[in-house]
């Protein structure tokens, strides 16, 4: 079962809790709704997500894409994190329990410290985990959020990753999460359906790398 938005190329797609921004020059065929935005007032994400209506994907299309993304950009402040898709040695996959739903480790950069770094880190803080090493990049998903009255745009860079340590995963209660699970087949696919569109990406480009 495939979860991954189609869209089209070029691209930037954002992600506000389950529904996806794609800012690309081409409406698509299947009558997902879209709008023209070139940039300006009407490119804040309080406009913009006012557009959804009953969809969970809205199209902002424009002559520049990367541009009309950039215009949307402007209203928030930029945020770094990365995170982690850990497998163990027998092809599982972890996956967490967090604020209701099955998530990926993942936390922000801190001041002076590489992405790969964080990532590792967030795995080691949220999971407990030791021995785990990066097999490489997989894919970078942005999502957004309304912080009291402050928009943020947090990119996450995320890195496939192998654990070899038998020690069974220890969660972060004060992070709040509740449950870990290393997951595969239709237990792992049911998780990543009821996820975040974010994970959902995540995992799309896991399928495609394997």
């Amino acid at each position: 079962m495939r979860y991954f938005v189609p869209y089209y190329k070029p691209m930037q797609v954002v992600w506000y809790e389950n529904k996806a921004l794609v800012f690309a020059s081409e409406s698509p065929a299947d009558g997902t709704p879209f709008v023209r935005s070139e940039g300006g007032p009407d490119s804040s994400p309080a406009n913009l997500l006012q557009k959804f209506d009953n969809s969970n994907m809205l199209y902002v299309l424009s002559d520049d894409p990367e541009a009309a993304f950039r215009a949307f950009r402007s209203h928030m402040t930029c945020v770094e994190a990365a995170g982690g898709l850990v497998e163990d040695a027998e092809g599982r996959i972890l996956m967490m329990f967090r604020k209701g739903r099955w998530d990926l480790p993942k936390g922000h950069v801190e001041q002076g410290e590489t992405h790969e770094a964080a990532a590792l880190r967030e795995v080691t803080e949220e999971t407990g985990l030791r021995q785990v090493r990066i097999l490489g990049p997989l894919t970078d998903t942005r999502h957004c959020y309304d912080t009291y009255g402050r928009w943020e745009l947090k990119r996450t860079r995320w890195y496939r990753m192998r654990c070899t340590h038998p020690a069974p995963p220890v969660p972060q209660r004060e992070e709040g999460i509740t449950e870990i699970e290393w997951m595969r087949g239709a237990e792992l696919w049911k998780a990543v359906g009821s996820s975040y569109g974010t994970i959902r990406d995540v995992f799309d480009a896991y399928v495609k790398q394997r």
